[in-house]
């Protein structure tokens, strides 16, 4: 019993509404868009549908809102995943991860599927440019949409004390084969460096002179903190040589001089 003729179907994504309400936009002028939804989409399930409970969203157009000590860079891929990084930590859980995926609405370069253990709970990526081209829309649109009920239970955040004890940084470069994600490379480090350590950050993908074809280096920066006591160089020594065996043997990863 559709209100209207253009709504007689039952939507399978929550992309369409938020589509076409960027379009909307767009077309009047309105080039930096942020939109979201929550609501139901209906996945055929046998003779049946399910009906399932989303969030979703939407952005295009500037990274920054305009002004003299804004840069004019446009959001990409990266920024929407950032959001969601962070929407996603809110709860205290750990166990979602980003993964290359395929969607055939999104780009094959820019799509992310987003797992919560092993199942996989949402996708993230860039519209696929032949079906922003039949819609006739020439700013890159972003989208993501995760199933609602598997990211509004979580943990309560907990304070921590700050540690008084000081931090140790190490910074190290791995040649990796051009198939090896970034997700498999932090999931080896964290299980191998210790319960001490605070953080790990991606700081530079490097390809070219020096590096193999069908090869690339990741340059990595490690910090370890403990709460009771200071950290020696016999354990972080430790850490890192675990690390490097773990990387190798699992990923097949050469440590870069």
């Amino acid at each position: 019993n559709p209100i209207s003729a253009d709504m007689a179907v039952m939507r399978s994504t929550l992309w369409v509404g938020l589509i076409k309400a960027a379009e909307h936009n767009l077309k009047r002028q309105q080039s930096d868009v942020r939109l979201f939804e929550t609501g139901l989409r209906f996945v055929p399930n046998g003779s049946e549908l399910t009906q399932e409970p989303m969030l979703a969203g939407l952005v295009c157009g500037s990274r920054f809102s305009m002004g003299w000590t804004n840069g004019s860079e446009k959001v990409d891929f990266y920024d929407l995943k950032g959001d969601l990084e962070a929407m996603l930590g809110i709860n205290g859980d750990t166990e979602y991860r980003f993964v290359a995926g395929e969607h055939p609405a999104l780009h094959p370069g820019q799509c992310a599927a987003i797992l919560k253990g092993d199942k996989q709970i949402g996708l993230l990526g860039a519209l696929h440019p032949v079906l922003q081209k039949q819609l006739g829309i020439k700013t890159p649109l972003f989208v993501f949409e995760l199933l609602l009920d598997e990211v509004t239970q979580g943990q309560l955040p907990e304070f921590t004390s700050v540690s008084k004890f000081p931090e140790v940084s190490r910074d190290l470069a791995f040649v990796v084969e051009e198939s090896v994600q970034w997700a498999q490379v932090e999931q080896v480090i964290r299980a191998q460096a210790g319960e001490s350590l605070t953080n790990v950050t991606l700081f530079d993908v490097y390809r070219g002179q020096g590096i193999e074809n069908g090869r690339k280096s990741l340059a990595l920066g490690l910090t370890w903190q403990d709460p009771s006591r200071t950290l020696n160089d016999e354990e972080i020594t430790s850490s890192v040589d675990n690390i490097v065996t773990k990387l190798a043997e699992g990923l097949g990863a050469q440590l870069r001089g």
